[in-house]
């Protein structure tokens, strides 16, 4: 458990990193990338593993996708 917890924050960095870049993780367009990020984060927060404060450029990402109507089927 440890070690997943430790590989999430080296997923979240890259994350946050790449999206300070770019709307969405594999470029301008919405895709399964953004998809595959998404379903990521949200099974992480259903064991309290969060999106860290300072990850600002994700937090901007993951409300807009999470906000998008698919996002909810």
């Amino acid at each position: 458990m440890d070690r997943g917890r430790r590989q999430y924050g080296y997923f979240l960095e890259a994350l946050n990193t790449r999206l300070e870049e770019s709307e969405y993780i594999a470029g301008p367009d919405f895709s399964i990338a953004d998809i595959t990020g998404l379903v990521t984060i949200d099974f992480a927060r259903r064991v309290d593993m969060d999106i860290p404060g300072g990850h600002t450029h994700t937090r901007r990402w993951y409300d807009g996708v999470a906000g998008r109507p698919c996002a909810g089927a």
